[in-house]
């Protein structure tokens, strides 16, 4: 395998080793990438894909991509023994010596940017490299279908477990999950405490009026209320002469008092506590809850930032240690109307690093590092939410206006199933459409089914199977064989598969199955020309057997469309006749 990149610094020497995949036709390889370099790097190599040699590269440098998602790649580290290196999520050490360490990394199915960072005696390095897809073009269709799933949840392409990252901004319009609000806290918590040993060495403070009793001749500051009122009591001081009175030997009087017991510290103190809530919840996570995660990749990313985690929360409690806050009431969140906040540089500081945790973050920036979906969930997804798109342009949405999710407190998925299912209505002949996404069939006689999309035709005894694959098929004897790229064979079998083992109990006897009820099955697979595919075995067997694929990405809705449109002319000519 070739020789990808070579970087060294003083001390140091990283290799990564792995090799360059064939690319389906229509996506071009084309300088687009940049090694983003940071720090003090000495020479930097990467290979040229046309002449196989290392060519000098600089920071920022537009070259074609090298890294790809499913692609095991070698890390090589030659280096002193005060060296160390941090490498992406999901890295597995092979060997560790003192003077070397190689490591391997396979970034499945995530795309997007991966840091390594190399500590030296000199300063610290840091490579950020950016994993392409395979399968469809990374700058259009990719960027396309991640902003059609934010749309309708703006979180819900995110997720805790991620090989690689994107870029975010924060959004104050949403409530963030733990792992959205992490990721800002991260870059704000050097700051976070800074700004609280501010606050505990002059914390703010306020007045407070209280009656004190002295002795009478001792009272320096006496309203008429208080002399009035202790000279209606009976009184044993001294007399007064001339006026027939006896003073009182005690008399209230009123001082004013410095209080920490503030509206604005009882928020700041809310603000610390609910930091520390949520960096305590965090450090407890080990896994989502997200069934389609991979569960030993969730547990190796918590373990990760658990140390960081911990660090966070000694920290947290010696701030929450501080003395004045003994003398502060009941923490609130609700932020107090005052002139503090917008005079005080410390506390105006803090309250906009709160509302910023309390946002949340959207794709539409390139500020905060945040996980997305593989590319593979996120496709089935993008497929299910466009064939609900596409079904809206006909139908009405008759249960519900928004898509059910499962919101767990790191992260939010898909909700799956028919309890998830989405309800249309064509109102000129009340025919209704439901959409499922990964439907179980688990009382089958053999092996329970899970296709990706349902199509629920009529009633609950017709169905249309489009089941979501991100994989796609070029090489030159299935090219020969079928007439271009497109669906795997396996793939192809699996629909037939679908047909023939989904049944539905009966009714009336119970060890009896209805059959037959799947209409058809088509895989949904992401390749942007529709005009070269429509002389493709696959699609030519739809109209023969339905069974077959269809092209379905942002760009390439046109065949999808026009087989939901017969399928929907179909049912609802048989429902009038």
């Amino acid at each position: 395998m070739p020789l990808l990149l070579e970087a060294e610094g003083l001390g140091w020497k990283l290799e990564i080793v792995g090799k360059l995949p064939d690319l389906p036709p229509f996506i071009a390889v084309m300088p687009q990438f940049s090694v983003a370099v940071t720090g003090a790097l000495c020479r930097l190599l990467t290979l040229e894909r046309a002449s196989q040699q290392l060519v000098s590269t600089a920071s920022g440098q537009l070259i074609e991509p090298l890294f790809f998602e499913q692609i095991a790649y070698d890390i090589h580290l030659e280096k002193s023994s005060d060296v160390s290196v941090a490498l992406p999520p999901g890295a597995e050490a092979r060997r560790v010596r003192p003077n070397a360490e190689h490591h391997v990394i396979n970034f499945r199915n995530n795309v997007g940017f991966a840091d390594i960072r190399i500590e030296a005696p000199d300063g610290a390095v840091t490579l950020r490299l950016e994993v392409f897809s395979r399968k469809i073009d990374y700058r259009t269709d990719y960027l396309l279908m991640r902003e059609d799933v934010s749309k309708t949840l703006r979180n819900l392409a995110m997720t805790a477990n991620a090989k690689s990252y994107s870029l975010a901004a924060p959004d104050r319009s949403h409530r963030p999950t733990l792992v959205e609000w992490f990721a800002l806290l991260k870059g704000h918590f050097e700051e976070f405490i800074k700004l609280t040993n501010a606050v505990a060495r002059k914390p703010h403070s306020g007045l407070t009026r209280k009656s004190v009793k002295k002795k009478t001749e001792q009272a320096r500051k006496l309203s008429r209320q208080a002399i009035s009122r202790a000279l209606r009591r009976e009184n044993g001081g001294a007399e007064i002469p001339r006026l027939n009175v006896a003073l009182p030997r005690k008399i209230d009087e009123e001082v004013t008092a410095t209080t920490f017991d503030t509206p604005e510290n009882r928020y700041y103190k809310g603000l610390l506590k609910a930091t520390y809530r949520n960096v305590r919840a965090l450090s407890r996570v080990r896994q989502t809850g997200d069934e389609d995660a991979e569960k030993d990749s969730e547990m190796r990313f918590f373990d990760s930032i658990r140390v960081e985690l911990k660090t966070m929360e000694r920290r947290l409690e010696a701030a929450l240690k501080a003395p004045f806050l003994a003398a502060v009431g009941e923490a609130t969140l609700l932020q107090p109307s005052s002139m503090v906040f917008h005079k005080h540089p410390v506390y105006s500081r803090i309250d906009k690093i709160a509302r910023l945790l309390n946002s949340g973050l959207s794709f539409t920036g390139n500020i905060v590092p945040i996980g997305v979906k593989d590319t593979a969930l996120l496709y089935e997804y993008w497929c299910f939410l466009k064939i609900v798109e596409l079904l809206c342009e006909r139908f009405d949405l008759e249960e519900q206006t928004v898509v059910k999710v499962n919101r767990f407190r790191t992260t939010i998925t898909l909700a799956k199933g028919v309890t998830a299912a989405m309800r249309f209505l064509h109102r000129p002949t009340n025919q209704k459409i439901h959409v499922i996404y990964n439907r179980m069939f688990g009382r089958l006689p053999t092996i329970a089914q899970k296709p990706d999309n349902v199509i629920q035709i009529a009633s609950d005894k017709r169905f249309y199977i489009f089941d979501a694959k991100y994989r796609i098929q070029f090489d030159r004897e299935y090219v020969n064989q079928y007439g271009g790229p497109g669906p795997t064979v396996e793939d192809i079998n699996t629909m037939h598969r679908y047909r023939d083992a989904i049944a539905i109990p009966h009714p009336v006897r119970p060890n009896d199955y209805i059959t037959g009820i799947v209409q058809g099955a088509v895989v949904l697979f992401p390749l942007p020309d529709e005009a070269a595919y429509q002389s493709h075995k696959f699609y030519k067997s739809i109209p023969q057997v339905e069974i077959g694929g269809l092209p379905f990405l942002p760009q390439s809705t046109a065949l999808m469309k026009s087989k939901l449109n017969e399928i929907i002319d179909s049912e609802l000519l048989q429902n009038v006749q």
